[in-house]
């Protein structure tokens, strides 16, 4: 198992937004795509950076995931609202 830990720089003015599509629809996506549990969080002294942490079986489950039609939906659900940059690493879990 590990833990995917992905940071997003959002557009300024999109940050609720953002969320509000992660909430309401973004998560229901990657658990399509099979992770198993996702959580996104808010930075406090920089709201416009968000973390989100997806649990996966493997690197490879999320390597595969990304070839489905449920994360292509999940892309274009949030492209708008990133374009900034960010970073993406996993860590395994125990």
């Amino acid at each position: 198992m590990v833990l995917e830990r992905a940071e997003l720089l959002i557009n300024p003015g999109h940050e609720e937004a953002f969320a509000a599509a992660m909430r309401d629809h973004g998560n229901a996506y990657l658990e399509q795509c099979g992770c198993r549990n996702v959580r996104v969080l808010r930075g406090v002294e920089n709201p416009d950076k968000f973390i989100i942490l997806g649990e996966w079986e493997s690197v490879d489950a999320h390597v595969s995931a990304r070839s489905l039609e449920a994360f292509g939906k999940f892309r274009e659900l949030i492209a708008p609202h990133t374009g900034r940059g960010g970073s993406m690493e996993h860590f395994a879990l125990d």
